[in-house]
């Protein structure tokens, strides 16, 4: 295997690309690169590449992803999508994933329930926009639907009513503001017989 070239990341100008037969291999810290001697043109053993990749981008992706999940938790798609922003390579972010979810560090059930419970009764979210926005975390359908059906919803139609009597203030509104008020609350993921149920009280 030869080191065909090392480029400077354009992203980070303390870390390189290296790459190997003319393929990126791997990016690294400049100062890792340095102290293990590579250089264009050098060739590399396997026995050294394995070395690289074990010792030292392994243990850097892993200290990455610790560093993201620690600030808050975080799914499955967050943390790979944040070491592919560092340019790890695929067979190192599954290694680091693996070892995330076998120690429970990231678990993809536990956060849908904890998203789910903090959009309902803080951000007052109906079913459905905290749906769409546990879809666009990487959340599964299957872990989605659990997570539901462990919140209770059903004072959808409270929810609905404090979101409103906020709106309203009990001044009588007219079609026109009535179809304001359903959009807004469909943006809020709510179902719209349940929206209708609720603003016809006020109509």
């Amino acid at each position: 295997m030869i080191i065909t070239d090392i480029k400077t990341q354009a992203k980070n100008e303390n870390k390189v690309s290296i790459f190997i037969d003319g393929k990126f291999a791997f990016g690294m810290e400049k100062s890792d690169c340095s102290f293990m001697g590579l250089k264009t043109g050098n060739e590399i053993s396997r026995e050294k590449y394995d070395y690289i990749m074990d010792n030292t981008i392994y243990t850097k992706a892993y200290q990455k992803a610790d560093r993201y999940i620690g600030f808050k938790m975080r799914t499955e798609k967050e943390v790979r999508d944040k070491l592919k922003e560092e340019d790890y390579n695929e067979d190192i972010i599954e290694r680091v994933i693996a070892s995330m979810i076998k120690y429970k560090y990231i678990n993809d059930e536990a956060y849908a329930l904890m998203y789910a419970r903090d959009c309902k009764n803080i951000k007052k979210w109906g079913p459905q926009r905290i749906k769409t926005e546990l879809y666009k975390r990487g959340i599964s359908a299957a872990e989605t639907n659990k997570a539901l059906e462990e919140l209770d919803i059903s004072d959808t139609d409270e929810i609905i009513e404090t979101l409103l009597e906020k709106r309203i203030k009990n001044t009588p509104i007219d079609l026109k503001e009535k179809q304001r008020h359903f959009n807004f609350l469909l943006r809020r993921g709510f179902n719209s017989d349940n929206i209708k149920r609720v603003l016809n009280k006020y109509c």
